[in-house]
């Protein structure tokens, strides 16, 4: 097990086959070779995931998943032996803020977090606020986009999001 600490949020991680765990959730993945890039597929959703040279991976790096630029450090094993150039791509994308994701209620704008106004198990209605978003020095408001119960928080209070990101899950 390794820990992972991407875009500031750190996660215990390990490669078993197919599946990546994070924090004790498993998520199947498959993978495919594009030229340049690595499409990594996640509960039904692909993710282009950009690595730099063989000759450059090491902690730090800097990666893209779905062309956003994160900083990845890794401090331990990620498998019962190194991890394989696949094995870390399937890595970050279940590591990474995920877009796209059913239920996901993501930023419309990049910005920090200032105030998560629900935990998992909350119940909320469409149009709920949910969080406020500090950008551009204003506060925006991000509503629940339909009725249902929190399952995932993905941000914490003073998190940098960028344009897209999934910020929480609504089930």
């Amino acid at each position: 097990m390794a820990k992972v600490t991407l875009g500031g949020r750190s996660y215990e991680v390990e490669v078993r086959g197919d599946t990546v765990v994070v924090d004790g959730h498993e998520f199947a993945i498959k993978q495919r070779e594009d030229a340049g890039f690595t499409t990594v597929t996640s509960g039904g959703v692909g993710y282009r995931v950009q690595l730099p040279p063989e000759g450059e991976r090491v902690s730090g790096m800097l990666v893209k998943v779905d062309y956003r630029p994160f900083t990845v450090e890794i401090d331990g094993r990620i498998g019962a032996r190194p991890a394989p150039r696949e094995a870390r791509a399937a890595i970050l994308v279940a590591s990474a803020p995920r877009a796209g994701v059913k239920g996901g209620v993501s930023a419309q704008i990049a910005g920090r977090v200032l105030k998560v106004k629900v935990a998992i198990g909350d119940a909320v209605k469409q149009g709920d606020v949910v969080l406020l978003l500090e950008a551009m020095k204003m506060e925006n408001e991000i509503k629940a986009g339909a009725d249902g119960t929190v399952t995932e928080v993905l941000v914490a209070e003073g998190d940098r999001v960028g344009e897209g990101q999934t910020l929480l899950v609504i089930g």
